[in-house]
């Protein structure tokens, strides 16, 4: 088994082998599949014959369930257990991939690699992903920050990506996000919004994150809904999974009836996709719908609180507006979040005001 972590510089080499059969691992989650999407419509450009596969856990299979660059979707099912792991290690050692992209890099991943063929006649080449985790530590403990010094710029997470891929020949381009939508999601879509009573259902806002440190509060989003409607007339419809129902419960107590309603657990993940593509604007906390605003290329206000750019998710959309309190000692205080607020102020989150939005939204002429 040959196992290679991208370089600090880029790489440019050709491949050496004749490649027929592609693996990519990703198995989680939502934002980092959708990050994804450029290596997929890149390796697809470049061997359009080639079988590539993507293995991904069942519950966020949906999202690439319609990909016209992947040739097998593989689910792999967690419930199963070490069973289900050692059965998947299995049928991808009888697959013979000549290249697995490994851009996951966790336990389960580096396993399912485990026991190659070493025969002369076939290598499977696996290239991981570079995850830079002395240099995150350095910044989320100490507060040094070293990546713009060692790399020149932010290297946000869809290049890290593709960069496991160079030594197939693969150059980064804009890394637009992609995700395709049967046409029954805008149907299911229209048949949600025709029963709402009122006009202007056309601001989605995604509430929910999955760690607090990420979340805006509450009665800013309330009031943030309630301005738009005082000021514009805007409706709002809140998203999110099944997690996210109680944040959005406590939101719409603070408001009238008839100015903001939940589509969470109503609509499917595609179904909510669709939503946020025919909206008129999008806010979200840093997660994984944001990046679905993203890829749907809509005006996107992303709010981020403890993590920071370097971290490398910051939505990758021309549409894209990012608010932040920079300048803070504190931040980042967590690279993926956290379950309060280190310092028990959050200040990250708590200046960043509805005004501030709503002084953004007027000043673009999305109005």
């Amino acid at each position: 088994m040959f196992i290679r972590e991208f370089p600090r510089h880029q790489c440019s080499i050709k491949p050496k082998i004749e490649v027929k059969k592609i693996l990519i691992i990703r198995l989680s989650s939502l934002g980092d599949i959708l990050l994804s999407t450029p290596l997929i419509r890149l390796l697809r450009q470049k061997y359009p014959q080639v079988q590539l596969d993507f293995l991904v856990r069942k519950e966020y299979s949906e999202l690439l369930q319609y990909h016209p660059g992947i040739s097998r979707l593989i689910e792999f099912d967690v419930r199963g257990k070490y069973a289900a792991l050692s059965d998947m290690r299995k049928k991808i050692r009888l697959t013979r991939y000549d290249v697995i992209l490994d851009i996951h890099k966790n336990l389960r991943s580096r396993y399912l690699c485990l026991g190659l063929p070493l025969l002369s006649f076939f290598r499977t080449r696996v290239y991981r992903l570079r995850k830079n985790q002395f240099i995150r530590f350095l910044l989320v403990k100490f507060k040094i920050n070293l990546y713009r010094k060692l790399y020149g710029r932010v290297i946000p997470v869809w290049e890290k990506y593709l960069r496991t891929a160079c030594s197939l020949g693969i150059v980064p381009d804009s890394g637009k996000l992609e995700i395709y939508l049967p046409e029954e999601t805008a149907k299911a879509v229209q048949k949600f919004l025709s029963v709402l009573k009122g006009n202007n259902w056309n601001i989605v806002i995604a509430p929910g994150a999955r760690h607090f440190s990420k979340c805006w509060p509450k009665e800013y989003f309330a009031e943030l809904i309630q301005q738009f409607f005082a000021k514009a007339g805007w409706r709002t419809v809140l998203v999110g999974g099944a997690e996210d129902v109680p944040v959005i419960e406590k939101i719409l107590r603070q408001l009238p009836e008839g100015m903001a309603v939940s589509a969470a657990g109503k609509l499917t993940l595609l179904e909510t996709t669709a939503l946020i593509k025919q909206s008129r604007l999008m806010i979200s906390n840093d997660s994984g719908l944001m990046h679905l605003g993203a890829a749907m290329d809509v005006p996107l206000i992303a709010i981020f609180g403890s993590t920071v750019e370097e971290l490398g998710f910051f939505p990758n959309s021309p549409k894209a507006v990012v608010m932040e309190n920079r300048g803070l000692y504190c931040r980042p205080c967590s690279h993926i979040g956290r379950s309060d607020c280190p310092e028990k102020h959050f200040r990250c989150m708590r200046e960043i005001t509805a005004e501030n939005i709503l002084t953004i939204v007027l000043k673009s002429g999305w109005n």
